[in-house]
C-alpha cells in the first residue's frame, strides 16, 4: 500500500519556494503546495533540485464574477504548467448551477491542458459542503479531469458522515489534507480553520477511524499536512514540518 506525504504551506510563513522545497526534502515530504504567485520557472527549478514536486496549486475560488473567474483560471493554468502542478485546489464561493457547471467543465479543461486536474474541496465555509456535493462537481468537470479533495477539518467540522467516507469512489479522491482541532471556542468557523488547527493526535477528531476507513478500503494516495495554527506559527518552519510529518505518518502506516 503506497501513501505519500506532502506539505500544504501556511501562506503566513512567508517562505519562498526554494526554502520550502529544501525543508520538504530534508524531512522526507514527496511534494509541496505552492501559491499561484510563487509558481514560476524559478520555483520549478528549486523543486527539481530538491527532488520534490508540486502536488497542489493554491487556489482557485469560484465566485459569481464570470470574468474574474476566467482571468483567475487562466493565471492558474499558466502557473500549473510552469511548475508541473498535479492539482489546482478549487473552492466554491457561489452556488453550483447549470451555468456554473458548464464553467467548471471549461476551467477543468483549461487546467487539464496545463497538465493539472481540479481538486474540488468541500467545506462548511463554501457552497459545496459535503463529499456528495463535491462528487457532483467532479462529474460536471469530467471525472478524468477532477477529483474530490478530502480535508479532515472540513469533514469533521462540516458534518461529514462515515457513510460518505465509506462510499466515495476511491478513484474519485484527489488527495487528503490532514489536521486535527480542539473543540471550537467560538462560532467563527473561518478563524477556527485558519488559526486553531492542531497537529494530528492533539485535538478531538477521530483521525484513527478517518485514516483506517480509507486504508481498509485499499486507498492509496497522497496525504498533505495542513495545520493552520496561530500558536504553531511560532515554531520554525523546519520544526513545524518535522512535527507534522511524524504526527501524520503514524496514522497512515
Amino acid at each position: 500500500m503506497t501513501i505519500e506525504f506532502a506539505l500544504t504551506p501556511d501562506s503566513r510563513w512567508g517562505l519562498d519556494p526554494s526554502a520550502l522545497a529544501t525543508v520538504a526534502r530534508e524531512i522526507g515530504f514527496a511534494a509541496v503546495g505552492l501559491g499561484v504567485a510563487q509558481a514560476d520557472e524559478q520555483a520549478a527549478a528549486s523543486l527539481a533540485v530538491n527532488g520534490v514536486r508540486c502536488h497542489e496549486l493554491l487556489a482557485f475560488v469560484l465566485g459569481r464574477d464570470e470574468e474574474a473567474n476566467l482571468r483567475h483560471a487562466q493565471g492558474l493554468a499558466q502557473a500549473a504548467d510552469a511548475v508541473g502542478a498535479e492539482w489546482v485546489l478549487t473552492t466554491f464561493g457561489a452556488p453550483i448551477t447549470s451555468d456554473s457547471g458548464r464553467a467548471i467543465a471549461r476551467f477543468a479543461a483549461m487546467f487539464s491542458e496545463a497538465g493539472a486536474k481540479m481538486a474540488a474541496e468541500f467545506s462548511p465555509l463554501g457552497k459545496v459542503t459535503s463529499i456528495p456535493a463535491a462528487l457532483a462537481v467532479v462529474e460536471a468537470a469530467g471525472v478524468d479531469r477532477a477529483g474530490v479533495l478530502i480535508d479532515s477539518w472540513h469533514f469533521f467540522r462540516g458534518g461529514g458522515t462515515w457513510e460518505d467516507l465509506t462510499s466515495v469512489p476511491l478513484d474519485r479522491i484527489a488527495y487528503v489534507q490532514f489536521a486535527d482541532a480542539p473543540e471550537p471556542v467560538s462560532d467563527d468557523a473561518f478563524d477556527e480553520t485558519m488559526n486553531r488547527r492542531v497537529m494530528p493526535g492533539d485535538g478531538s477528531f477521530d483521525l484513527e477511524r478517518f485514516s483506517s476507513t480509507l486504508l481498509e478500503r485499499g486507498w492509496q494516495g497522497l496525504v498533505s499536512v495542513e495545520v493552520l495554527s496561530r500558536d504553531l506559527r511560532r515554531l520554525s518552519v523546519p520544526e513545524f514540518a518535522r512535527m507534522g510529518y511524524e504526527k501524520t505518518a503514524r496514522y497512515w502506516r
